[in-house]
């Protein structure tokens, strides 16, 4: 059969789940000596007993179970107007939010509708790869801007030299994923004095909730911007509800309808039960609270039990589910040719799992989650490998 495309979907492999994988089939040859998993953003911690609770009502009850609305629960999307209203004092009418499950799709969906072959989108470097996969699907030229991993600002000068007249899509992702960095309200506004209406940014701010060292922040809260903003959220990190699915997007009324009407073809409905149970989580920022300090104290474990290695240096995280590691001379003194060999021979050596900087368009790093409840013993699992236990 003849695929009528020119993405190559091998070499397009998301590692994570590659890796992921690999600790399954070791879980399995040895149930006794279970894999740490660095690997996925999704919390070890279990949903608060109401937000199950209301998911278990939901299934019960069939005039909630069986309804069907493309673009989401009405009632979830005031709530979420609500909620924006209170957290970042910004109004945002309900029928902005559309609801998808998960924000993959919406990127999916986003980059048809914006872009094709010909035009150009601009991605963040490092990225989280959705960016990307969407835009080889949508048939767009890739070009990107740099955020330095030393000091985890943008450069604006590479942001500019690669904005043209052919981009119709600017991506941003804050706090970002992989390397947790912070964008600054002076690097948002310069990068809407740039692009000057002439693109659509789209802010991924799925971690807006779990910043480490300052309150947390909305794009939506930038004042007279010149550009279109889209945020694109969803309940799947801080509020935990990762295999649920729900995601949202906050989006101008010119694209309320070709979003929706996408949803009725390709997707018809978010399992209402499931928005059910994101409608309670919303009650419960303190559940918020208390994963980000689990996790902000991770982050501090692993920057400290690094400090002193020469050969492997941590890049702070300021905010999200992860941090990440820059092992290029540890790499070249063991000649490790990628971070994927350098990553197997982790798991096999220390049963570790990580992810591959190559994800992101680091090819020299490891991604670590915080996200699994024996984060700190394999940090001092990893520490041991590069402190000498690598052969």
């Amino acid at each position: 059969m003849e695929l009528r495309t020119e993405v190559n979907f091998f070499d397009n492999k998301f590692l994570m789940f590659v890796l992921d994988q690999m600790a399954y089939e070791l879980d399995k040859q040895n149930p006794d000596n279970k894999v740490i998993r660095m690997t996925l953003g999704k919390s070890e911690l279990p949903l608060h007993p109401d937000i199950i609770k209301s998911m278990q009502d939901a299934t019960g009850d069939f005039s909630k179970s069986s309804l069907v609305f493309p673009g989401g629960l009405p009632e979830l999307k005031e709530k979420l107007s609500s909620y924006y209203k209170e957290q970042y004092d910004v109004d945002i009418n309900p029928n902005n939010f559309i609801i998808s499950t998960g924000t993959s799709a919406i990127f999916r969906n986003l980059f048809y509708i914006l872009s094709q072959k010909g035009d150009e989108v601009l991605l963040p470097t490092p990225y989280y790869s959705l960016y990307r996969f969407s835009a080889l699907l949508s048939g767009a030229d890739i070009k990107y801007y740099k955020i330095d991993p030393c000091t985890r600002r943008m450069d604006m000068d590479s942001f500019r030299e690669n904005f043209t007249e052919k981009t119709k899509i600017v991506v941003i992702n804050t706090p970002g994923n992989p390397l947790g960095n912070v964008l600054t309200d002076d690097e948002l506004y310069e990068m809407d004095r740039i692009v000057d209406g002439k693109a659509v940014i789209i802010n991924d701010e799925i971690y807006s909730n779990t910043y480490f060292d300052e309150k947390n922040k909305s794009v939506m809260q930038l004042k007279n911007t010149k550009s279109v903003f889209i945020t694109t959220n969803a309940f799947s990190k801080a509020y935990r509800m990762y295999s649920k699915r729900v995601g949202y997007c906050i989006v101008p009324d010119e694209l309320v309808d070709p979003l929706t009407v996408i949803q009725h073809h390709t997707l018809l409905t978010v399992d209402p039960v499931v928005q059910y149970g994101a409608l309670t989580a919303l009650d419960y920022p303190e559940e918020v609270e208390k994963l980000v300090e689990l996790y902000k104290d991770r982050r501090n474990y692993t920057v400290e039990k690094f400090r002193n290695n020469q050969l492997v240096k941590v890049i702070n995280s300021e905010g999200g589910f992860y941090i990440t590691l820059e092992c290029k001379d540890f790499m070249d003194k063991h000649n490790y040719k990628d971070s994927l060999e350098l990553a197997k021979r982790i798991i096999e050596t220390k049963r570790v799992a990580t992810v591959p900087g190559s994800d992101f368009g680091l090819p020299t790093t490891l991604r670590l989650s915080f996200s699994t409840s024996r984060y700190k013993e394999g940090i001092d699992l990893l520490v041991d490998f590069f402190n000498g236990g690598a052969s």
